[in-house]
């Protein structure tokens, strides 16, 4: 799943879906993400790299805007995080399904790279606007 697999050693994995609701909602999701493959990969020394692949989905009549709240991305070796990213992400254009990428190089301590065990996306709020 990473873009270039000779870079150095890597580890990925797949989400279904990640979804923003109305505030108080927990059936009325306004955009989301699907289909999300994930990487982590040692590309130098003290030097990770995160790599997200997904599917925007713009739902019903909301698009969803990530200039102002990132997606949060976090790689964990147990409860310990070994480094964090935030995807501000392009628009996500309602009634469509737009395939995205992001990826982000992140400093890291030396030799803790095998440690990890996990990639989160952590809670955060969206924004959605009306479609025009």
């Amino acid at each position: 799943m990473p873009k270039d697999y000779k870079l150095g050693p890597c580890a990925h994995g797949k989400i279904g879906a990640f979804y923003f609701y109305a505030e108080g909602s927990q059936d009325d999701p306004a955009f989301g993400f699907c289909e999300i493959e994930l990487s982590v990969q040692y590309v130098a020394q003290n030097r990770m790299r995160i790599e997200l692949y997904c599917v925007a989905d713009g739902y019903q009549s909301a698009r969803g805007v990530g200039a102002r709240h990132p997606l949060k991305i976090a790689v964990l070796a147990g409860e310990t995080v070994l480094g964090t990213a935030n995807w501000h992400f392009p628009d996500v254009i309602c009634g469509h399904a737009d395939p995205m990428h992001f990826a982000a190089d992140i400093d890291l301590e030396e030799g803790l790279f095998p440690t990890a065990d996990r990639i989160e996306l952590r809670r955060t709020s969206g924004e959605s606007e009306p479609c025009a």
